[in-house]
Parts: C-alpha cells; sequence; structure tokens
C-alpha cells in the first residue's frame, strides 16, 4: 500500500467527492498506483486508499450483508484470530462488531482500519500495537481529516501552521515525540488507539485499546530465555515471509537483516536480497557473501558520483515522502527505483532488531551508566541527557528567532516527560531504555523511514511482532546489550552466517571478545586509510562539506530561508563555514535545516506560530 486519505463531516458536504480527488491528486506519485474510493451518499464521509497496482483492489473495503457497517483496511494482516481468510477484511469488520478491543490486541499486522457505521453516524480509525501505519489527523470546524501522508492533508485545507513546540523537538531529539508534529493543527494517532468521530454530533476522541507492555521478569534461565526468543523469533519471520510473491530483504552487513535471513527457509521461499554501500564498503562485501551462502539472489546497488550529482532531486523526494518530518541523509531514495525493476513487491527490513543489542542502538546505545541506573528517575534522566542531538551544541547566540527560541528552552523537556510518563513501573528501571524505544524510537522515526520504501512496495517489519516484543522487553538486561541473542538463534538456525563479518565490529561473529576489539581498532585505522572493504556506506558530512557545500549554501542561504523569521541568518552562516573549515561538524543540523527549508516550500509555506486546535486528549486503555 502507499497512501490512505479521507474525510468525515458533522454536516453533509456536497463537496465531498471533489475534496477527496483533491487529496488523492497530491500522492498520486507514480503512474503505476491503483486508487480505489467509498463515498457516503449521505456526503458525510469519504474514504480512499493507493496501491501499487499489483492486482484489481475494487472498491475502497468490505461492507457487512445486512448491516451499514463497512470497512477500508490499509496495510498487512499477518494472523488474525479465526484463522486465514480469502475476504480480511469482511472478516475483520465482522469480529471486531463481535469482540471489540479484544479482537484488535489479538491481531498480528501492520495496519489502519477504518470502519464506518452509517447508521450510528460513526466513523472509527484504528491502527496497530506499534503504529507501524503512521495515520495523520486534523479535526477542524467538524470535519476530520485524516491521511497516512501530510500532503492530502493540506491539500484537503489544513492549515501548514509550524509549531514551535514542535519545532524545537525536532531539533533537539532529531524526531517528534508524543502526538506531535511539525504543523499545529495536526496530530499522530498513537499507536494501538482508536479515533472515533461522530458525524452526527462532531464528537471526538482517542483512546488507547492496548495498554503498555508489562515487561514482567519471567523466572527462566538465561538459556531459556534464548530459546523462548528463538522460539518466538522463527514463526514472526514465518507470518511475515510465507506465500508472498516478490519477497525481498534489504541486506547489509549488520544483525538484524542477517537473522532474518537466516530464519527465512529458502527451499520454499524465493527471495531477493538488496545491499547499498560505497564502492569497498564493507556492508556491500558481507551482504553479498551471506546471500551466497544461503543460496538467495542478490543485488549490490552503489552510491556513486550519480548519488551525490542527484542529491537535490534525492532530497525533494525524502521531503515529499515523510511530510519533512524525518532527518534523513537520504541514502536510500537512489535505490528505491531498484526495488521495482528487481520485481520486488514486499520488502523486508531488520529495524526492532536494536532491541537485541542495544549497544548499537543510535542515541539509545547503553553504556555503564545505563547499565548502573537502579530508579526509574535515572532512567528518565539518562534517556533525556542521550537522546538529544546536540544539533545546536557550538551554534554561538542559538539557531532560532523569536517565538522558536523560547520554545527551546521548554518544549522538548515537556515532550520527554509526557511521553516518559506514559511508561509502565518496571521491576528494572533499565528497561524503560528498551520500552522507550519502542515507544518512540520504532513508532515516530523508523515508521517514516519505512515509508519511503512503501512508496514503491509493501514493507514489513518481522521483528515488530507482538509475541517477540513481548519477550525482548521482558528479557534480562545482560542478554540484550552484544550480539548474545542473534548468535543463538543463528547457531540454531543458521551457523553459517556466523562466520560472515559484522561490518559494525569488522570481526565474524563467531570471534570472541579480544579478536572483536581488535578488529574494531583495526576497521578504524584501515577506513581512514581508505583501504577497500574497510569503507563506512556513507560519509554525509565530508560530502556536505565538499560536493554538497553549493547545494548547502544555494538553500539555507536563499533569501526565502533566511527572511521566514524562523533562523537567524548570521547564525545560518556561522554553521555552514564551522561545517565547512571543520572547526565543527554540523552534518545533521545542516540537513535538519535543509529539510525543514525545503518542507516549507514544498508543502505549502510556514505560518506564524499560534495556539493549537482540533487536539484531541489520548485516554489509557
Amino acid at each position: 500500500m502507499t497512501s490512505l486519505l479521507g474525510m468525515a463531516s458533522a454536516e453533509t458536504r456536497l463537496s465531498l467527492a471533489t475534496e477527496l480527488e483533491a487529496m488523492l491528486a497530491a500522492v498520486y506519485r507514480e503512474p503505476w498506483y491503483q486508487a480505489s474510493r467509498r463515498v457516503d451518499e449521505g456526503g458525510r464521509f469519504a474514504v480512499a486508499r493507493l496501491a501499487h497496482g499489483y492486482a484489481d483492489l475494487g472498491a475502497a473495503g468490505a461492507t457487512t450483508p445486512g448491516t451499514s457497517n463497512s470497512l477500508t483496511l490499509f496495510g498487512d494482516i499477518y494472523q488474525m484470530p479465526g484463522g486465514p481468510n480469502k475476504r480480511p477484511e469482511r472478516q475483520f469488520l465482522e469480529q471486531y462488531a463481535s469482540r471489540g478491543d479484544r479482537f484488535l490486541e489479538e491481531v498480528q499486522g501492520a495496519f489502519v482500519a477504518v470502519m464506518f457505521d452509517e447508521s450510528a453516524g460513526m466513523v472509527r480509525i484504528a491502527n496497530d500495537r506499534f503504529g507501524q501505519r503512521p495515520l495523520y489527523y486534523s479535526v477542524l470546524d467538524d470535519v476530520l481529516y485524516f491521511s497516512t501522508s501530510l500532503a492530502a492533508l493540506f491539500a484537503a485545507g489544513v492549515p501548514a501552521k509550524v509549531s514551535a513546540a514542535g519545532m524545537a523537538q525536532f531539533f533537539t531529539f532529531g524526531q517528534y515525540l508524543g502526538c506531535d508534529t511539525l504543523y499545529q493543527d495536526i496530530q499522530v494517532l498513537p499507536a494501538g488507539s482508536l479515533l472515533e468521530f461522530s458525524t452526527e454530533t462532531g464528537a471526538r476522541r482517542v483512546r488507547r485499546y492496548v495498554g503498555p507492555w508489562a515487561g514482567a521478569h519471567r523466572n527462566r534461565t538465561p538459556s531459556q530465555w534464548l530459546d523462548a526468543i528463538c522460539d518466538a523469533m522463527v514463526p514472526a519471520v514465518r507470518r511475515s515471509s510465507s506465500g508472498t510473491a516478490g519477497l525481498g530483504l534489504a541486506l547489509s552487513g549488520g544483525l538484524d537483516a542477517r537473522t532474518i535471513l537466516g530464519l527465512i527457509n529458502h527451499e520454499q521461499v524465493d527471495l531477493k536480497t538488496v545491499c547499498l554501500g560505497m564502492q569497498g564498503s564493507l556492508d556491500l562485501q558481507c551482504a553479498q557473501q551471506m546471500a551466497a551462502l544461503v543460496g538467495c539472489r542478490h543485488h549490490s546497488h552503489l552510491l556513486d558520483e550519480a548519488f551525490l550529482g542527484n542529491f537535490e532531486a534525492h532530497l525533494n523526494r525524502m521531503v515529499d515522502l515523510t511530510g519533512g518530518q524525518y532527518l534523513s541523509q537520504c541514502i536510500v531514495i537512489p535505490t528505491l527505483p531498484v526495488y521495482r525493476e528487481q520485481g520486488i513487491r514486499v520488502l523486508l527490513r531488520g529495524h526492532a532488531g536494536e532491541l537485541m543489542h542495544m549497544r548499537k542502538a543510535y542515541a539509545y546505545s547503553i553504556d555503564d551508566a545505563a547499565l548502573s541506573i537502579s530508579s526509574r528517575e535515572e532512567a528518565q534522566d539518562w534517556l533525556f541527557s542521550h537522546l538529544q542531538s546536540y544539533m545546536l551544541k557550538g551554534v554561538p547566540g542559538g539557531l532560532f528567532q523569536g517565538d522558536y527560541t523560547n520554545a527551546m528552552a521548554t518544549a522538548p523537556r515537556e515532550a520527554f516527560e509526557q511521553s516518559f510518563a506514559e511508561l509502565p513501573d518496571l521491576e528494572d528501571p533499565r528497561q524503560a531504555i528498551w520500552h522507550y524505544f519502542v515507544n518512540e524510537r520504532l513508532r515516530r522515526e523508523t515508521t517514516l523511514s519505512l515509508g519511503k520504501f512503501a512508496s514503491v512496495c509493501d514493507v514489513r517489519v518481522p521483528m515488530l511482532d507482538a509475541d517477540l516484543i513481548g519477550l525482548l522487553l521482558a528479557a534480562p538486561v545482560e542478554l540484550k546489550q552484544d550480539e548474545t541473542i542473534q548468535r543463538h538463534i543463528l547457531k540454531r538456525c543458521r551457523p553459517q552466517l556466523l562466520s560472515v563479518v559484522n561490518a559494525n565490529v569488522g570481526a565474524p561473529m563467531k570471534a570472541g571478545l579480544l579478536k572483536q576489539q581488535a578488529a574494531k581498532l583495526k576497521m578504524r585505522v584501515f577506513a581512514k586509510l581508505g583501504v577497500p572493504g574497510y569503507q563506512p556506506y556513507e560519509r554525509t558530512g565530508l560530502w556536505l562539506r565538499r560536493e554538497l557545500d553549493g547545494l548547502v549554501r544555494r538553500i539555507l542561504l536563499d533569501e526565502q530561508c533566511l527572511d521566514r523569521g524562523v533562523f537567524r541568518p548570521d547564525a545560518v552562516r556561522q554553521v555552514i563555514d564551522g561545517h565547512g573549515t571543520k572547526t565543527a561538524n554540523h552534518t545533521y543540523l545542516i540537513l535538519a535545516m535543509m529539510i525543514f527549508e525545503i518542507g516549507q516550500r514544498r508543502l505549502g509555506g510556514a505560518q506564524p506560530c499560534g495556539v493549537r486546535v482540533g487536539e484531541v486528549a489520548c485516554e489509557p486503555a
């Protein structure tokens, strides 16, 4: 699937069908996209979805015979109570009608379900428990607008008013937290939630149908934990890969996609792997070796001069696909056409595997201080300190102007504390790092990354499986630091993959600690010397300083950017010059500013900060 969109109104709207087409036009990016629509004859509700055109969709969704209930399902259902069904939408609708929230808790998949009960005048929008398909919504003048794409909301007339608090989050954490977005009038549906809207009264509310993970520490030995996780991982991969035509896997030299590769039954599943990187990168070399070991087809995609020459186009497309909500280096954008060229219809990604090795988990990477946490308060302090991207460090006088400066002082902390308060009380307070990673990183950052790939094929994340995640959140911290879990899984299911180097450390997975430490040192030295086979898959900081310097200056020093009233012009110049002369590393700050500026130009333009409207409080499950 590519996009879901629609609207519901408390009053009859004669222009409903026309407005729906305008929303569709804003996200109709490829000629092979296929649209399906459902418009209520009473002028109160309309919904549409775009798919990749592999099969005829027909009307948008299913109806229940003898009732006024209809459902439009967007995404994938891997497992549903009652067993497989040739008509999953009908089954979903009927079971929800009879079992309600209990049914939603038991569904395995990545989806948004839009249900309309015309006789009761009620629209219900539910997402999966991980929120893998972001649903943006806005309620203005008793009209609910919703879509998986911000562009569709702007096309419907939702104002693109920039939120100073949202800006502060983006430039502090590199992402948004909770339900917030960059825009005042637009929120994201929380994971495992229902948005209910009455087409009779305009009343609306958001409530959770599933509570936070309890994460209770079960009485198991370490070996029992490892076996239990492996036993849950096998069916998780099977659910997302079996019976799928055109299956692909984004493969690198790390651990997560490697584990998925090792659990796929290659005698029954026709798989093609894809890896990208610069010439001489270790990831390309390792991925090719692993694909050969399991006997699947493989494609390597090189990042070369053509990537840098088309970087502006890549940046524009990335902003279009993510609504400017995602801090990205655009590395994967040139690979998007490759998936269709290679016949890949469903792409597996290795996200969420970080929960098994949290010493390598971006800003969440645990250290000795994290392992010594003994209270909830200490966990909160550690997370807030580490999640700050420090993009603004080294910018004299601050980057922002006016209300944006004021928001930087308080908004990030307030947003973080509100989202942290949603975590359950945990027996081991260190587990809060893992829980927060699921609640915020996977839900608000990873899902946007997946959206880029979803523009050309369907995307699935085998490790975002309720049974597996429940075990990973409860398992002892000592097992979830390095390669222990994934080494155990591969040793049981595909031991030959242990012999391939882990590109993150430069040594095979079966190597001992001393060999790994020596390999890390060797990898750093050889990478600096430019030795083939030891290169990283990207060098964005260097590119921004060298090949892309002209593009950076053309975008950020343009009057349109400097006169917007957001960034201090002298601070922008200092950031660019400081990065260019190597007196500071502003790689991610420059990217963030460029993404914001391009987003304003392509998505309707920034408007003055003001008061949020249309907010709906989230009720607990």
